[in-house]
């Protein structure tokens, strides 16, 4: 008999939930949108379903459907696993976001200086300077130089 059990965690990223079913031990196939998966080490040939589901609002979640009820502890350790690997995720995707700010800024930053840096040089020539540019340590230091 099989049942339909819907898992406290909604379970949205495919990526997590492999690898979730990877660090439990159990064996799957991909058939398009469901996932088959074989618990290990069980004499008979217990199926497992993890199916897609799509919702109105467009975000598709997995439910899971399995054959015998007693394994529900299996459920129970997917789930757990797949919390694991979700928010190591999350916290990757955090930390890869607050780089490419960081990252932005920084060109943001650096375009900012080099404007400033044409517009002082520009405004030098325009009054009759040579401008030389003087690096001392991570500064650069402009110096107008005329020749009379």
């Amino acid at each position: 008999m099989s049942r339909r059990v819907t898992t406290r965690t909604p379970i949205l990223d495919r990526e997590c939930l492999i690898e979730a079913l990877e660090s439990c031990n159990y064996q799957y196939d991909i058939q398009g949108d469901t996932i088959v998966v074989r618990a290990k080490g069980i004499a008979y040939n217990t199926i497992k379903y993890i199916q897609k589901n799509t919702y109105s609002s467009g975000k598709s979640s997995y439910s899971v459907k399995y054959e015998e009820y007693e394994h529900e502890k299996m459920v129970d350790s997917i789930e757990s696993h797949y919390l694991k690997f979700y928010k190591a995720k999350l916290e990757r995707l955090e930390r890869e976001r607050l780089e490419e700010e960081a990252r932005k800024e920084r060109e943001r930053l650096e375009a900012y200086k080099q404007a400033q840096k044409e517009q002082i040089i520009a405004k030098a020539q325009q009054r009759g300077y040579k401008v030389k540019e003087v690096k001392k340590g991570d500064k650069i230091q402009l110096v107008c130089v005329r020749y009379t």
